[in-house]
């Protein structure tokens, strides 16, 4: 009976998380890794931050996915039929009651780690784009996303222990790559937009014009994450081979963007894309090692 109960539980976990790992659980540890690194900290105590650091990644994501699959379920049904609300796999009632829970989880643990403000900034700005339509309308869904990412990072940064400048200097930048191109997210979903009554930045600006919005957004972040992140702290072979790679990816992204544009294609560049978000705060804890 609890093996069963247990199971059914990890399959609506996976349900709900499995499409945003990427984006919402891995930078987090890898940005407290990189604060570890930064203040020289000894191998031997890494372990236990960078493992609080996942839970409260997980925690993190949960909460948000399971809000914003409260608020989705009609575009879900056309656009991700098999997440758990959509599916049927649980009830809209029974989602609700997760999300308190998680949320109280979730902001109980963060204090733990000292780290309540940026908590609450998630909490506050998942509130207003699942339940205050945010989510409907691209300028503020855009904007969400940034906020976001500064929740994200400035929290894993803090679990790691070092000073917040350095760590602002990164996220302020990396903030950017979320907030101008994530647009790239709802070019495979204007389907279920359009149903909805959705006025997300592709619908707005129409699909040539939005994928010149999103590539302008890659090009500017990155060259300010090469320019004023990683060369200004590793200016050796290290770090120039890590601005050869996160210039390669952001090629990827920007030649998918214009050659292959049916949803299948969107939702392969937005893969892409989010490997390079992750891949950012990895390059943080190259870049910051040696200093």
């Amino acid at each position: 009976m609890v093996i069963s109960v247990l199971h059914k539980e990890l399959q609506l976990c996976w349900g709900f998380v499995r499409r945003d790992l990427g984006t919402g659980l891995l930078p987090v540890p890898a940005f407290t890794l990189a604060s570890l690194l930064y203040k020289n900290t000894p191998m031997e105590e890494m372990a236990r931050p960078v493992v609080a650091a996942f839970l409260y990644g997980f925690l993190y994501l949960y909460s948000f996915v399971v809000a914003n699959q409260i608020t989705g379920v009609d575009e879900d049904k056309i656009n991700k039929p098999d997440r758990p609300i959509a599916s049927g796999a649980t009830s809209l009632k029974a989602a609700t009651m997760r999300y308190y829970v998680l949320s109280a989880l979730y902001l109980s643990y963060s204090h733990v780690l000292g780290v309540e403000k940026w908590s609450l900034i998630w909490m506050a700005t998942t509130y207003a784009y699942n339940f205050c339509a945010f989510s409907d309308f691209g300028p503020t869904k855009d904007m969400c996303m940034g906020l976001g990412a500064i929740a994200q990072l400035m929290a894993a940064w803090a679990i790691g222990g070092s000073a917040p400048q350095m760590g602002w200097q990164w996220t302020k930048i990396i903030a950017i790559y979320m907030s101008w191109p994530i647009p790239l997210q709802d070019l495979r979903d204007v389907p279920g937009d359009l149903k909805a009554g959705r006025r997300t930045t592709p619908i707005i600006l129409g699909d040539t014009m939005s994928r010149l919005h999103i590539t302008a957004g890659i090009c500017v972040s990155q060259y300010l994450l090469i320019k004023n992140c990683i060369l200004e702290y590793r200016d050796d072979a290290t770090g120039r081979l890590l601005a050869a790679v996160i210039a390669f990816m952001s090629l990827a992204v920007i030649a998918r963007l214009f050659a292959f544009r049916t949803i299948l294609g969107d939702r392969i560049s937005y893969w892409v894309y989010t490997v390079l978000y992750v891949f950012q705060p990895v390059a943080a804890c190259v870049a910051l090692k040696a200093h």
